[in-house]
Order: structure tokens, then C-alpha cells, then sequence
């Protein structure tokens, strides 16, 4: 789920610059907006004139957590014991990666510009929003100087131009009924359905 989410976000933000540059400038294999894609334990590459989005940060909301080992789940009569919700904040950094700075700054505008009126992303305003997820709240994350300093170095990277946004709520559930039965030995045994 989380790849659809990142995915989306690409997407959609990528239509908005393209719209907006329309004739006015050429982006590397007709995307304005890439996934990273040149990545090695070691060092981060970006592609020139494009801006890159990555997944910097996976956060779980302990608002919504619930203190229960279960939650049960009426089915037909019978209850079912389901793992509890998880809620997950993604944090995505945006950068804008152009030979001219200026352009480097236009762009970093246009992200900042295109998250501000589009803050909220569900099925009713986004329909090619994946059914799994049911909305997306985007908020601009500021970092102190040291805590920057501390996802470039983490990246291999310079410090460019860039944006992060924290990305509400991504929600897991499950799907799965847990049913626990003795083996042999007596040992509780979960099937794992794949």
C-alpha cells in the first residue's frame, strides 16, 4: 500500500507541473516528477532536471492505536479476532534537481503551490485513488537546521532546495482472520494466509 500511496502522490503532482510547464520546458523521458530509482546502499543519485520523491520516514500514529492484542469482529453469529488497525504517517521528501538554480526554485514553488491546494486527497475529489486507502492529508513538515543536515548525510547528498510533506494516514488492517489452534506439541500455531 505504501507504493500506491508514493505512486499517487508522483502521479498527481507530476500532472499538475506538466500542466503548468506546459511548452516551456523538456523533462527527462517526459516526467516531471521520478521515483528514485538510482539507489545503492551507499550513495543516492538523482536524475538531472527532474524533481525526485522519496519515502524518507515511516512514522506509526499512536493516536488512533488501540492497547488490545485484538479486536473482535462479529461474523455471521460467530466473532472473529482481527490484529488491530495500524496507522502510518509516511514522510515523503521532494527535490528538485536542475542544472539552473532558478529553475530548481520555480519548481520547489510549483511543489509547494500544488500541496497547498490539493491538502486533502480522497475517493470523492481523486477517484484513481487506490480502494485500499481511503484518504491522504498532506502537511508541510519544517526541520530544525541539524535535523536537515541529518537526512542529507543520510542520503549521501549535499543539501538541495527541497520540500517534505508528512503524509496522514495511511491505514493497515487486517484482513486475515486469526484463528490459533494447538499443534502436537502443544504450541499455539497461526496460519499465515499468503
Amino acid at each position: 500500500m505504501i507504493d500506491n500511496v508514493i505512486s499517487f502522490l508522483q502521479e498527481q503532482l507530476d500532472t499538475y507541473i506538466q500542466i503548468k510547464m506546459e511548452g516551456q520546458i523538456s523533462f527527462n523521458n517526459d516526467k516531471a516528477v521520478v521515483l528514485l530509482q538510482n539507489h545503492t546502499q551507499k550513495e543516492v543519485q538523482l536524475e538531472p532536471d527532474t524533481i525526485t520523491s522519496l519515502l524518507i520516514n515511516v512514522e506509526e500514529e499512536y493516536t488512533f492505536r488501540s492497547g488490545a492484542a485484538y479486536e473482535k469482529k462479529p461474523n455471521g453469529g460467530r466473532v472473529e479476532k482481527k490484529n488491530p488497525n495500524i496507522y502510518l504517517n509516511l514522510y515523503v521528501l521532494f527535490i528538485p534537481y536542475f542544472t539552473d538554480y532558478n529553475q530548481s526554485l520555480k519548481f520547489l514553488s510549483l511543489i509547494i503551490k500544488f500541496f497547498q491546494s490539493h491538502r486533502l486527497f480522497d475517493h470523492h475529489n481523486s477517484p484513481e485513488l487506490h480502494p485500499d486507502i481511503q484518504k491522504l492529508t498532506m502537511e508541510l513538515v519544517n526541520l530544525p537546521f541539524t535535523e536537515q543536515r541529518d537526512v542529507w548525510a543520510g542520503l549521501g547528498l549535499c543539501y538541495i532546495p527541497s520540500v517534505i510533506y508528512k503524509v496522514r494516514m495511511v491505514v493497515f488492517t487486517d484482513t486475515d482472520t486469526v484463528e490459533s489452534t494447538p499443534d502436537l506439541t502443544g504450541k499455539i500455531v497461526v496460519p499465515v494466509n499468503v
